[in-house]
């Protein structure tokens, strides 16, 4: 029999079981779902989850191996042998699984695998969009209030501290919030410090304190005339609301990806698909969910979209000797067409 083998504390775990957990592991088969938790978490874990059986660490006589063995051991024999009582002869594992674990599975014929939920969770239910809706709105709010006292000469550094907190008093966790300026703005991730100058850009990816789903969402911010800027940022506008426009079930990431390319090179602006070391650099966008970058991955990928994904459009223009522009929006696929979870003007004067 073959089983699937994951461990607490990742998305994926969360997403299969309906349950935050510590120390768990989650083994799923054709006829096996099966929680081990630590005798503490049985009872919760039996109220709290979705998975048809659960166990404790005593159940798979942990405690009593631990007698005469160290915790590892205890635990990684435990689990053979009820692995083996279960006539499982197949373990798969994802690429993050604990390796002392991993490598004390003799035995049995191990493979270490993509997780099957990753895939499972790119489509989202109604009940995850509304989670999702409800931390956009979050993030749009949380943008507004940062609009209104973002000004030349005041700190990256306090703008971030302040929306943060606008954010956690709301319920979200925002962490790393991108606030950018000046020739800065040229390093995608960088998440600025110093003094505003002409332009910024605010990228603000938190997530509900209550059920952990995300949001992300970009504007740039124009404080000062900069002809450059404002060119390159019309661009990116354009590319975005090209990106949107096609998106629908049954197309593909590459086409979206490569729509929104085709705008962005017909001003004379480079891309990743010309090998480019500065323009647009990075994918057109990630899933977004129980994390904030998931799958599907909208880049060069032949992989369909499906309705309910939810994903970002975030094309951007980067240059050393001038700095970045970024637009991003998060959005979710319909059968004919896509909605924007995110809905807020594009172009943003201080």
């Amino acid at each position: 029999m073959l089983v699937f083998i994951h461990h607490s504390g990742t998305a994926n775990f969360y997403y299969a079981t309906g349950i935050k957990l510590e120390s768990s592991y989650h083994a799923v088969g054709k006829k096996l779902d099966i929680l081990i938790v630590p005798d503490m978490e049985k009872e919760r874990a039996i109220k709290g989850s979705r998975v048809k059986e659960v166990l404790s660490y005593s159940e798979i006589g942990y405690h009593e191996r631990r007698k005469d063995m160290d915790a590892r051991s205890a635990f990684v024999e435990s689990l053979k042998v009820f692995l083996k009582e279960k006539g499982v002869k197949k373990v798969q594992i994802p690429p993050d699984f604990p390796a002392y674990i991993a490598l004390g599975l003799k035995g049995f014929d191990v493979q270490v695998v993509d997780n099957p939920f990753s895939k499972k969770r790119a489509v989202k239910t109604a009940e995850e969009l509304e989670k999702i809706r409800e931390t956009c709105k979050a993030t749009v709010d949380a943008f507004e209030f940062l609009k209104g006292i973002v000004k030349k000469g005041r700190s990256c550094e306090e703008l971030r501290e302040a929306v943060e907190l606008f954010l956690f008093q709301k319920g979200f966790i925002a962490r790393n919030t991108i606030v950018a300026s000046s020739k800065l703005t040229a390093l995608p991730h960088f998440i600025g410090e110093g003094e505003v100058e002409g332009h910024v850009i605010v990228d603000i990816f938190p997530k509900s304190r209550k059920h952990g789903y995300y949001a992300d969402f970009t504007r740039t911010i124009l404080i000062e005339p900069e002809p450059e800027i404002e060119e390159m940022l019309k661009v990116v506008i354009e590319a975005k609301q090209r990106g949107i426009a096609v998106i629908r079930e049954g197309i593909t990431c590459r086409e979206v990806h490569n729509a929104v390319c085709e705008v962005i090179e017909s001003y004379g602006y480079h891309t990743l698909r010309n090998k480019a070391k500065e323009g647009f650099i990075h994918s057109t966008g990630h899933g977004v969910g129980l994390e904030v970058h998931e799958e599907p991955k909208i880049f060069e990928s032949d992989d369909e979209l499906r309705k309910g994904m939810v994903f970002t459009v975030e094309p951007g223009l980067y240059y050393k000797n001038v700095g970045g522009v970024r637009v991003e929006d998060t959005v979710v696929v319909k059968k004919g067409g896509c909605e924007i979870l995110t809905s807020y003007p594009d172009w943003v004067r201080a």
